[in-house]
């Protein structure tokens, strides 16, 4: 049998092919390597910045906390929560578009607070007596913190931000935590006495439209022209509220 004779340029060019399929296949494993890298950076780095963000944020917020708690609304402008921080009136325009926002969120945490602090004082038992504890407990709170009083006025009647612009999530964190807090109340009063859920809820939305309404009227001075005092409704409020929701015995 006659041999085929050997070709050095055939060889070489399967060679050539081969070794041309390899460096694209490599070529090709490098860019999705380089992909893969570049993908996981960006998602660092993204991870990154809204921590910084958010770590800044807080900051901010904190600084105007602080100026709340000394001069009270006075103190709650965006040049002086700025300086207060650290910043730049314009780097803290880059993290609150305006002091409505800031007051949003203060408020947010005063009412995480106060369900907090209920929540720990809600040894209000299960008895008649007990079904007010709650509810005085949170008109109580708002007649020693004025400036808070003013600043949950200010923010839930909406006077005064008619025109600003909130983010929808700090409108939603402020909600969900009012919500909590009159879901507690309704609760305290529904667990103490003989109240059904639903009218347990009814009540506390009456009682907080009844708070709000007297907090305002204080706060403008308008009692005294009525010739009524703070105290003495809220018992008055309070006791027919029990009338309501409770049995003589």
């Amino acid at each position: 049998m006659r041999r085929r004779p050997f070709r050095r340029k055939n060889l070489k060019k399967r060679i050539s092919c081969k070794s041309a399929k390899y460096i694209e296949h490599c070529s090709f494993l490098c860019k999705l390597f380089l992909k893969g890298n570049a993908m996981a950076t960006t998602d660092k780095q993204k991870t990154r910045g809204d921590s910084l963000r958010a770590f800044k944020r807080q900051h901010i917020l904190s600084a105007a906390k602080r100026l709340f708690d000394a001069r009270g609304m006075e103190g709650l402008n965006m040049r002086d929560i700025a300086e207060e921080a650290g910043y730049s009136l314009g780097a803290a325009y880059a993290y609150f578009r305006t002091k409505e926002e800031i007051q949003y969120e203060l408020l947010s945490i005063i009412l995480g607070d106060l369900t907090r602090q209920l929540r720990s004082a809600s040894a209000f038992g299960h008895s008649k007596r007990s079904a007010q504890s709650p509810f005085l407990f949170f008109i109580k709170y708002f007649q020693d913190h004025p400036e808070e009083m003013q600043l949950t006025l200010l923010v839930l009647s909406g006077l005064g931000n008619e025109s600003a612009q909130i983010p929808s999530q700090a409108s939603a964190t402020l909600n969900s935590r009012l919500l909590a807090l009159m879901g507690m109340l309704a609760n305290g009063l529904h667990q103490s006495g003989e109240t059904s859920a639903t009218a347990a809820q009814e009540e506390t939305i009456d009682f907080v439209a009844f708070l709000l309404g007297l907090l305002m009227l204080e706060n403008g001075g308008r009692l005294a022209l009525l010739n009524q005092q703070p105290q003495e409704m809220v018992d008055r409020y309070g006791k027919r509220m029990l009338l309501r929701n409770t049995k003589q015995e």
